[in-house]
């Protein structure tokens, strides 16, 4: 069931001359900017975006959503909110062709995020666990504590803070560099870049495999760790060492 949300503040427009790639590409058009904040209990967020940019920021001492948006468009105005919540998920949309909407959310710490965007840099901090696919641009984690499964096909992946685990992070082109808070299973791979891990005390299995790059692995394998650590780049370098 979709549920409405409560509107508070102005909505401003401005024109502008829109840079940078997005799904329709790089053109002048329209912002519109408005806020929002959420009455209703939110479980989990689901990205469900176009083009467009996404920053969500967890946080213990806060108790409502409240949702941040920038609209570029070009032609007729878009009508009507791009998210909404059902059953208690908080659904992030696209606006539509010739469109894209950038959205900033501030919400309680923990919340778990799930769902795909076209195009646009994803940033999570202090959320749960974290299951996110986006074809174009980069990953940004920051103290998740819940699970990763992060994948991307253009675009760097980063990760600090993570306490859940396990981590999964894969890119087609770009590089990954996490560095987990807690030993746990790490699984990253990249076609086109480099992986550079840091990871606290522990026991670890390690593989490391890179078709062409050095390796530089300080982080003893030990067979019977209770950790295993994944590491595998077509093109670029791996980069190992403990905290």
């Amino acid at each position: 069931m979709h549920r409405h949300l409560r509107l508070i503040g102005v909505a401003t427009l401005t024109v502008i001359g829109a840079s940078g790639l997005t799904a329709c590409g790089a053109w002048a058009g329209t912002v519109l900017k408005d806020d929002t904040v959420v009455s209703q209990k939110i479980t989990s967020v689901r990205l469900d975006t176009g083009s467009g940019g996404l920053k969500l920021r967890g946080d213990k001492n806060v108790t409502k959503v409240s949702v941040h948006r920038e609209v570029t468009y070009r032609g007729d105005r878009p009508e009507g909110a791009t998210q909404h919540v059902d059953d208690g998920v908080l659904v992030l949309g696209g606006c539509g062709r010739d469109c894209s909407v950038t959205y900033t959310v501030d919400l309680p710490a923990g919340v778990p995020v799930t769902g795909k965007t076209s195009a646009g840099a994803v940033s999570l901090s202090q959320v749960g666990a974290v299951h996110v696919t986006t074809s174009s641009g980069r990953i940004e984690l920051d103290g998740v504590t819940g699970t990763v499964d992060v994948r991307t096909s253009n675009g760097e992946i980063t990760g600090r803070g993570l306490t859940g685990g396990p981590i999964q992070a894969q890119t087609t082109n770009g590089a990954i560099a996490l560095t987990p808070a807690t030993p746990q299973d790490v699984r990253a791979q990249t076609t086109n870049g480099s992986i550079a891990l840091t990871m606290p005390s522990g026991r670890y299995q390690v593989s490391a495999k890179s078709g062409l790059g050095h390796k530089d692995i300080d982080i003893p394998h030990d067979p019977a760790g209770p950790h295993r650590l994944d590491l595998t780049t077509g093109n670029g370098g791996i980069t190992a060492k403990s905290a």
